[in-house]
């Protein structure tokens, strides 16, 4: 008489079995509707006078009108930035070195500026919710909805940041807003 049960059976049965844990346990820590803070200590009574420095959860209203602060602010900067050296072409005593170093400042600021605008369309496009893009002398640090954070997201982001500005950036940081 054969066996009922072979080896190919039972190893059968120990992949299926694997299998069906596996996605219990991506399920379980994909479950849209768990509780990070089941305790509720992380939002009960936390205001701007008695924050201690730790994260506060915000409505999206709040965080439409931080994203639009820092991005309106950022604007103002940087037309202050390239009037200041506009004043400085404009000026009759420039010497020929100091127009041109201008004139590759304001290239510069614009370029940046472009790129943020850039990064900002792609990655809001691309994820949703909002994002601001700073890009400094060596970093772009790109902040974005902290419920769009996540490593799916910092991968696309990621190659957003260099189809737009290449390697040119040696320090590139991307974290969730905490507003």
């Amino acid at each position: 008489m054969h066996v009922l049960i072979g080896k190919r059976q039972i190893m059968l049965a120990a992949l299926v079995v694997m299998l069906g844990l596996a996605v219990f346990v991506n399920w379980y820590y994909t479950n849209n509707n768990a509780q990070l803070f089941p305790e509720g200590a992380a939002d009960a009574g936390n205001t701007a006078e008695n924050s201690d420095g730790a994260a506060m959860f915000t409505s999206a209203e709040e965080e439409d009108e931080y994203f639009a602060s820092v991005k309106l602010q950022r604007t103002a900067s940087q037309s202050a930035a390239i009037e200041e050296l506009e004043a400085v072409l404009a000026s009759s005593d420039a010497a020929v070195e100091d127009v041109q170093s201008v004139s590759e400042k304001i290239a510069a600021l614009t370029a940046a500026a472009k790129a943020e605008g850039d990064i900002e369309s792609l990655v809001t496009a691309q994820l949703g919710g909002n994002c601001i893009a700073v890009i400094g002398d060596n970093s772009i640090d790109v902040i974005i909805s902290p419920s769009k954070l996540n490593g799916s997201s910092v991968l696309v982001i990621s190659d957003i940041i260099n189809n737009v500005v290449g390697d040119t950036y040696e320090n590139v940081r991307i974290a969730a807003a905490l507003s």
